[in-house]
């Protein structure tokens, strides 16, 4: 593995990381709009937050032997 791809990596498990806490804060909004506790809606918005990052790592996992 070079290191521009690592560099890539590194990058987009970045922005997934970014986009994935963007989803959860998403999440917990919409928690909030239909009147969840907030301890409930902070559970809601992790849960969003955690299968969009297992999600990106998937995709990540299918997409880099291919960057070869």
């Amino acid at each position: 593995m070079t290191v521009q791809l690592l560099v890539v990596l590194m990058l987009v498990l970045g922005m997934c990381i970014l986009f994935s806490a963007l989803a959860g804060l998403i999440g917990f909004g919409i928690a909030r709009l239909v009147n969840a506790p907030v301890n409930r809606a902070i559970g809601w918005g992790s849960i969003v937050a955690f299968s969009v990052m297992t999600l990106c790592i998937a995709v990540l996992a299918i997409v880099v032997p291919l960057m070869r």
